[in-house]
């Protein structure tokens, strides 16, 4: 095995750790033959995190967790100066998750970790009790609320998302929601940037290349993007590490349709959350893994009467300081504020309108993909109940049922998509956005 990936430097700048990382495969699955990556902590002055103080192979948890899924595919080898005993211990229970949920994997694809040292770290001394992931989503508000006080520590990294920048809108924005929720809850916060997504891999190649290998349903929802989002997640690790906190909680993603229930295939399903274990931390089963979503909009509204409180649900991903309102998210958790007998505009969607949303229903424009979601948000419609807002819309969505709606839905985003042919006047836009796409997927094969 001669394809190697090879992290050659860690080291530290203040609050920042870097990672000097060479592509010797001779595939090009890095951006470029090296790349320079980096994690930062934010809002450390109170935890007093000096990361200097630790130990090369806890600094190197995060960027080894990103990169391991190379070696489930391309008989890449993954050189490293060091590895946490526990973490290293611990490879083929990962590697037997992820090829659960995106797999079966093939034996001839699987290559090697190699780490010059390995590393037995002790624990510290526990000064916060867990760490909960927090993107002001309504998973994560939940998980928020349902373990608030000072011993949490809310980690928000907006560098899971797919369109989320290191500056930005939306990274101000994270910023603004999670000392807002830290208030809220009393609980301590901590934001973590880097940028693996936007550096690292060359992901369309990589993107292109598994989906001509993997047909699983996980793969088919999320793709590479979803394969790597635990290990960007787990940038907190050295942190978590230092302050002596050994569980880490983020929000369920369940998933339900009439009798049936289930937990998405993607990459945040609880058989992958399982299987990470390094130094003494782990993740705890996810928060109310068996509560839907419309219930979980309900206890949070709930909790903000009872203690006279209010959050913002955060759940739009575009790159603004507000959100769209119109995307299939958006209109998703308007319609579970709504089934609460809350109004949008008061939950962190500034652009609400009665009149454009229920409009914006009656022509059929939401859409999923997943019909779990318009059941879950039809049957929580109480008939015998007068809605403050949208009351005529939320009836006539009940009457339809979701199974018509969702039929008529995708019939009209089929017409929407034939008529947008017809827009001549739009075609230069068309050309250009084409132009540019293909631009970049030639760079990338560079």
């Amino acid at each position: 095995m001669n394809k190697t990936i090879e992290l050659r430097k860690i080291w530290v700048e203040g609050t920042t750790i870097k990672y000097e990382i060479y592509d010797n495969t001779g595939m090009q699955l890095l951006q470029t033959d090296r790349v320079e990556a980096f994690i930062n902590f934010y809002n450390t002055e109170e935890f007093n995190f000096v990361p200097e103080n630790l130990s090369q192979s806890v600094l190197a948890i995060p960027i080894t967790l990103y990169l391991l899924p190379i070696t489930y595919f391309y008989e890449v080898e993954l050189i490293l100066p060091c590895m946490d005993k526990t973490l290293y211990e611990n490879l083929s229970e990962i590697y037997n998750a992820y090829s659960k949920i995106y797999g079966p994997f093939k034996d001839e694809w699987r290559g090697k970790v190699s780490p010059v040292k390995i590393e037995q770290n002790n624990a510290l001394q526990s000064k916060y009790k867990n760490v909960v992931f927090f993107s002001g989503g309504v998973d994560a508000c939940s998980a928020g609320i349902n373990n608030p006080g000072e011993k949490t520590v809310l980690v928000s990294v907006p560098s899971i998302e797919a369109l989320a920048k290191n500056e930005g809108d939306l990274r101000n924005e994270k910023f603004n929601l999670i000392k807002e929720f830290s208030q809220i809850t009393n609980s301590k916060w901590i934001l973590v940037s880097n940028n693996f997504n936007e550096c690292i891999f060359n992901d369309n190649k990589i993107q292109k290349n598994l989906s001509e290998k993997l047909s699983s349903a996980a793969f088919r929802f999320d793709g590479w993007f979803g394969v790597k989002y635990l290990g960007n997640m787990c940038s907190v690790a050295p942190f978590a590490y230092a302050m002596g906190i050994r569980e880490f909680i983020m929000g369920s993603a369940f998933e339900q349709e009439e009798e049936n229930c289930y937990i998405s295939y993607d990459g945040a399903n609880p058989v992958l959350s399982d299987s990470m274990k390094f130094v003494n931390m782990y993740f705890a089963e996810q928060d109310e893994l068996y509560t839907r979503r419309s219930q979980k909009v309900k206890n949070i509204v709930s909790w903000c009467k009872k203690w006279g409180k209010k959050v913002k649900l955060w759940t739009c991903f575009d790159d603004k300081s507000y959100q769209c309102g119109l995307c299939p998210k958006c209109i998703r958790t308007q319609l579970n504020i709504l089934c609460a007998g809350e109004n949008p505009k008061d939950w962190g969607f500034e652009r609400f309108s009665e009149k454009q949303f229920s409009r914006l229903l009656r022509s059929f424009r939401y859409y999923e993909k997943n019909a779990c979601w318009h059941w879950d948000i039809f049957d929580s419609i109480d008939d015998t109940m007068v809605y403050p807002y949208c009351n005529k819309m939320l009836h006539w969505l009940k009457a339809i049922g979701y199974k018509e709606y969702l039929k008529k839905a995708g019939k009209a985003k089929k017409i929407r998509s034939i008529n947008r042919i017809f827009k001549f006047y739009r075609y230069p836009r068309y050309i250009k956005k084409i132009y540019m796409n293909i631009r970049k997927k030639l760079q990338n094969y560079k």
